[in-house]
């Protein structure tokens, strides 16, 4: 994984994965599938500059976000501030065993593309990471690529490649299936080898 120097220089100039609040997370708020009780708290993996973290936390939940970069925190919390929601933002590594300030518990993690940026053990931590974050019953809505490596491109540069791999089918279940339910909400019909997924947890790790 790049340092967050790279993050960084990419998220002054625009990152290109910014898109504002995901329809298929809108749709699920909006339906009531992911909907806030009072006091339940939500985390944003890899929250960039916040669309969605202030999303959450317009919807009911009292939300933290967390980046590697300090300058997509820093735009995070000017986008909060003229919401005029409360957010907590924490930098922090994903793959690491613990984040100071997002201890966690969590009802809901929001994971947008930040697994399948990683690679090997990196996801690994990170999966063992957010079974950590999570509350008992809590939810996790996650976004990934999602293709057999051998069924991709050598080098792409809109999508995953075999040098940038996405995740394979079977890979969430062995690195989530001991603890968590996992749904198959959306798989994209249009070549573009993304999917949706809702994961509930059932038990402590």
């Amino acid at each position: 994984m790049p340092g967050s120097w790279f993050y960084d220089l990419i998220y002054r100039f625009g990152a290109p994965w910014e898109l504002g609040v995901r329809t298929q997370l809108r749709a699920l708020v909006e339906d009531g599938r992911l909907s806030a009780r009072p006091g339940d708290t939500a985390v944003d993996l890899g929250c960039g500059t916040g669309a969605m973290t202030v999303y959450l936390a317009q919807h009911g939940w009292t939300t933290t976000g967390i980046d590697f970069s300090p300058v997509a925190t820093r735009k995070a919390a000017e986008r909060a501030r003229t919401a005029g929601v409360d957010i907590t933002f924490v930098n922090g590594d994903l793959t690491a065993a613990s984040i100071d300030g997002a201890e966690g518990p969590f009802d809901l993690l929001l994971d947008w593309g930040t697994l399948d940026d990683l690679r090997g053990e990196q996801r690994q931590r990170m999966a063992a990471l957010m079974t950590r974050l999570a509350a008992p019953g809590a939810r996790c809505f996650l976004y990934c690529f999602y293709a057999p490596r051998d069924e991709l491109p050598r080098i792409s540069f809109s999508g995953p490649s075999r040098l940038s791999p996405a995740i394979e089918p079977g890979e969430l279940e062995r690195l989530f299936g001991a603890h968590w339910d996992i749904e198959h909400l959306t798989e994209f019909d249009d070549g573009r080898q993304e999917a949706v997924f809702l994961l509930t947890r059932t038990s402590a790790p």
